[in-house]
């Protein structure tokens, strides 16, 4: 199975200022033969990126393969936050983008990012919801 890694662990595994034991902690999943991105995830982290970075950050996804994207994926990602809405949760939509990549792939979603538990619970959304005090 597809593992999508969410922007929030690239953040802190990628930010200077993160423990070194969080990042070993996120290395084994970004080392997951399973590991995959998908072309939110890219915007989401690159669009921030400096310059120096952002060719860091090309030379790391390189080694990833992309999801393709969906050609429904704007619609699916307006379906997922009617569901979402419809049970009381007002999702973003950079992540109803991201789960919809991740549900058309059929791909479970790896993440730091609470946010992702809501729209698990209103949508078909695999997800490990990591915790930065057990890594």
């Amino acid at each position: 199975m597809a593992r999508l890694i969410d922007t929030s662990l690239w953040i802190d595994f990628t930010r200077k200022k993160s423990p070194a034991a969080l990042k070993a902690a996120i290395l084994p999943w970004i080392m997951d033969p399973d590991a995959c991105l998908c072309e939110p995830i890219a915007f989401e982290i690159l669009r921030h990126a400096t310059a120096l970075e952002k060719k860091h950050l090309q030379a790391q996804f390189a080694t990833l393969p992309f999801l393709s994207t969906p050609p429904t994926l704007w619609r699916d990602a307006t379906q997922l936050g009617s569901a979402c809405r419809a049970k009381g949760v007002n999702a973003g939509s950079q992540d109803l983008l991201i789960a919809a990549s991740a549900i058309h792939h059929q791909a479970e979603l790896i993440t730091f990012d609470a946010d992702f538990l809501a729209i698990s619970r209103c949508t078909g959304l695999r997800l490990q919801l990591l915790n930065h005090q057990n890594c």
